[in-house]
C-alpha cells in the first residue's frame, strides 16, 4: 500500500459520502465522515484485503469515479494519484504532474527544488534561479518552460544514474553528479552532454507511451488542481492556473509537438535516437 494512491481513495471516499454520492449501504455500514479516524483505518484495511467496496479503492480513484460516479473530485492525472503537493502553490510541479510520461509524479520538480540545484551552473541553456514574485509563474512563459525541462532531464540522469532525490535536491556543488559519473568511467563530459543523456531520457519515455497508444496530451490536470474554480479564502485564494499552455511551451523546449507531445524527426535526430536503436537493434 502506498500512502499517495491509499491516502486519495480515501479522501475521495469520504468526499462522495458527505456529498451523497456513495451511500451507508455501499460502504458496507461504514460512516465515512471527515474525523472518523476508525472508519479510515477500516476502510484502508478493508482496500488491503480488498473486500467490499476495498475492493474498488485498491484499484484507484479512477476506477472508483467509474463505478460509483464523483468524477470530478477523483484527483488523478492519467489514472495516478498525485503526490498531496498542491499544484496551485507551485506551477512548476502542474506541468510536471501533466507532461511527465509517468503522470502524477512529484519527484521530477518543482519550484523549490530547481531554486536549491544551482542547474544553471552546469548547464548553458538552464534558467539561473532567481527571487521573483510566485505570481510570475502563473503567467505562460518560456522560462518556466526552460526550468521544467532542466528540472525534468536532471531528474532523468539523476534516475538512470541510481542517484538519490533527496541528493539532488542539495545542489551541484554539494552533490556533483557530473564529477562522479567521469570519475566513475574515466570520461571527461561536461554538464551540458550530459543533460543531453537525461533529454534522450525523458525523450525515450513518452516515445513508448506514443508507440503503446497513450497519448501524451491525454493527461489533464483536474479542474480543482488547476484552481477551476478558485479558492475563496486562503492564501491561494483567486489563483488559477494555465497548465496545459505551459506544458504546450515544455513540450517546445524539448521538440516536440506543442498540441500531441510528440516528438519531432529533428529532435530525435538531434539526439541520435534513430542512429542509437538501430546499432542496438544490430547488436542484438
Amino acid at each position: 500500500m502506498d500512502s499517495i494512491s491509499a491516502g486519495n481513495p480515501v479522501a475521495w471516499a469520504i468526499e462522495c459520502y458527505e456529498a451523497g454520492i456513495l451511500t451507508k449501504e455501499q460502504t458496507d455500514g461504514l460512516e465515512l465522515t471527515w474525523g472518523n479516524a476508525s472508519a479510515m483505518i477500516e476502510l484502508v484495511e478493508r482496500m488491503i484485503r480488498r473486500e467490499g467496496i476495498g475492493d474498488i479503492l485498491a484499484d484507484g480513484v479512477k476506477r472508483a469515479a467509474a463505478c460509483y460516479g464523483g468524477t470530478e473530485r477523483a484527483m488523478q492525472i492519467g489514472g495516478q494519484e498525485p503526490g498531496m503537493h498542491d499544484s496551485r502553490n507551485d506551477p512548476q510541479l502542474a506541468v510536471h504532474f501533466v507532461a511527465e510520461p509517468a503522470p502524477g509524479k512529484h519527484t521530477i520538480g518543482m519550484g523549490l527544488q530547481y531554486g536549491a540545484m544551482s542547474l544553471c551552473d552546469i548547464c548553458s541553456w538552464a534558467p539561473p534561479a532567481k527571487i521573483h514574485p510566485k505570481s510570475e509563474d502563473l503567467i505562460p512563459n518560456d522560462t518556466l518552460a526552460w526550468i521544467t525541462k532542466a528540472n525534468a532531464c536532471y531528474s532523468m540522469l539523476v534516475d538512470g544514474a541510481g542517484g538519490c532525490y533527496y541528493a539532488e535536491m542539495m545542489g551541484v556543488h554539494m552533490w556533483r553528479l557530473v564529477d562522479y559519473l567521469n570519475a566513475a568511467s574515466g570520461w571527461d563530459y561536461n554538464g551540458d552532454h550530459y543533460m543531453q543523456v537525461g533529454e534522450r531520457i525523458q525523450t525515450l519515455r513518452q516515445l513508448f507511451n506514443i508507440k503503446h497508444g497513450v497519448a501524451p496530451n491525454s493527461f489533464v490536470l483536474p479542474a480543482r488542481m488547476e484552481g477551476k474554480p478558485p479558492l475563496k479564502n486562503g492564501p491561494l485564494k483567486g489563483v488559477q492556473l494555465r497548465n496545459q499552455e505551459q506544458v504546450s511551451l515544455y513540450w517546445r523546449t524539448f521538440g516536440w509537438d506543442e498540441q500531441t507531445g510528440i516528438p519531432s524527426e529533428e529532435a530525435l535526430q538531434n539526439l541520435r535516437i534513430p542512429e542509437l536503436l538501430a546499432e542496438e537493434q544490430y547488436d542484438s
